[in-house]
């Protein structure tokens, strides 16, 4: 780690990463990589796509439960987030960075801000719109998530582009 990052406060500070079934398997690897060069842990955040916002009360008082939502054993989340619990293990074999899996609920970059308070994140790591459709569709009625927490947040937001990108960046160069 560079002295920078050290005076910056970085040093050990978790580093969060959006996770998603599917996802391009260098949005994980780009978070390794981060979370190795601060020693720091890896916390890896799936927002439960069926929860709705619950997170402010009259007041603006945040519930816990976004954070920690309760989720049945059987229910789609859970089996989404135990195959992608098996994706992230697998991937992070052999590099030397404590990492969990946390669930949590609301709107995505409302929860993923909240989360990277409650810890003390240094850095938030999301990837690239999903190509599609749905997802375009997705973008226009809530906007980019991507863009959403660079508004909104006080840590460092990292986005990994997506492969299309790459693709159509190099196709054209």
């Amino acid at each position: 780690m560079s002295e920078q990052a050290a005076r910056a406060g970085f040093s050990g500070s978790p580093v969060i990463v959006g996770v998603i079934p599917d996802q391009d398997p260098r949005v994980w690897a780009r978070a390794l990589e981060l979370a190795h060069s601060q020693s720091a842990p890896l916390i890896a955040a799936f927002v439960d796509p069926a929860s709705y916002l619950i997170e402010w009360t009259p007041g603006n008082r945040v519930l816990p439960i976004s954070l920690e939502p309760v989720i049945e054993p059987e229910d789609e989340t859970s089996i989404s987030a135990a195959e992608i619990k098996d994706s992230l293990a697998t991937a992070a074999a052999g590099h030397d960075v404590d990492w969990t899996l946390r669930i949590i609920g609301g709107d995505p970059a409302l929860a993923l801000g909240r989360l990277a308070a409650a810890v003390g994140a240094s850095t938030i790591v999301i990837g690239a719109r999903r190509p599609g459709f749905m997802a375009k569709v997705d973008e226009l009625v809530s906007g980019s998530l991507i863009h959403r927490l660079l508004t909104t947040q006080t840590v460092p937001v990292l986005g990994v582009p997506s492969p299309e990108v790459q693709r159509h960046f190099h196709s054209h160069g």
